[in-house]
């Protein structure tokens, strides 16, 4: 009878433990994506990896930072609330907005520009996680 017992007892452990193998494979599984993902990722910001796609607001901030340096003149004031957002392609984004800058003459230049950016991943508000795909100045 005690044998009995014993079998049954050694059934049931070695049941429990192949379920706390599973459990441990499934949390080494997990954590080995996240850590992956971070580093794929550059690692500037942590939120950003679980964010997904950038918002319209993310995209324009940085279409400024592209344009910034092509214009003629000082004092640039982009429209914040003039802009168009448009999406082509997965992770390619057109952005259609004006800028006024003064010109050296002391004259109000306004440049309309399309932008086309495609996010590579990585922090939505960085520069660095975009690709200049053109640039069209009027």
């Amino acid at each position: 009878m005690e044998d009995k017992n014993y079998l049954v007892q050694k059934k049931k452990k070695k049941k429990s433990a192949l379920k706390a193998v599973w459990v441990i494979l499934l949390l080494a599984v997990i954590f080995i994506v996240v850590v992956a993902k971070f580093a794929l990722s550059g690692g500037d910001d942590v939120t950003a990896i679980f964010s997904g796609m950038p918002s319209s607001d993310d995209v324009y901030a940085v279409s400024k930072q592209f344009v910034l340096p092509t214009l003629k003149g000082s004092g640039a004031k982009f429209s914040d609330d003039g802009y168009q957002f448009g999406k082509k392609q997965d992770s390619v984004f057109v952005i259609r907005s004006v800028v006024e800058t003064t010109l050296n003459s002391g004259d109000m230049q306004k440049t309309n520009y399309e932008i086309m950016l495609r996010y590579k991943g990585g922090a939505a508000n960085n520069q660095n996680s975009y690709e200049l795909l053109n640039l069209n100045e009027e």
